[in-house]
C-alpha cells in the first residue's frame, strides 16, 4: 500500500448518524454500542423518538462504514431498521469523545 493511501486511511473522520425503524431501544442501543466498541469508534447513540435514534461517530472512514453495514446486517435479521443515514461526514483533528456510549433523553 502506497504511504498516501495508507494516511488516507488513518484520517479520523466524524460524521451525524440517523436509524429509524421498529427497534427494541435497549437491545439496539446495547447492540449499537458493543460493536461500536469492537470496532474502537467513539460517539454516541440517543433515541429521540420512538422510531429514531440518532448519534454521532468518531473513527476512519471505513470503520463507520463497517458499523454501518454491520447495522444493516443485523436489521436485515431481525427486519426492524427501515433507514441508516449518515450525515455531516467530514475529516477531524482529533478525538472530541473518549468512547461510544448511550445516552438518555435530556443528556447533553
Amino acid at each position: 500500500m502506497s504511504k498516501a493511501k495508507e494516511d488516507a486511511s488513518q484520517i479520523i473522520m466524524t460524521c451525524d448518524f440517523e436509524i429509524k425503524g421498529q427497534i427494541p431501544k435497549e437491545a439496539f442501543e446495547m447492540f449499537a454500542a458493543a460493536q461500536a466498541q469492537i470496532l474502537g469508534l467513539r460517539g454516541y447513540i440517543i433515541q429521540v423518538s420512538e422510531e429514531c435514534f440518532k448519534g454521532q461517530l468518531q473513527g476512519e472512514g471505513r470503520v463507520i462504514e463497517a458499523f454501518k453495514q454491520l447495522i444493516l446486517a443485523a436489521a436485515e435479521y431481525v427486519a426492524a431498521v427501515k433507514d441508516f443515514i449518515i450525515l455531516n461526514l467530514k475529516a477531524i483533528d482529533e478525538y472530541t469523545y473518549q468512547a461510544f456510549e448511550v445516552k438518555a433523553k435530556g443528556d447533553k
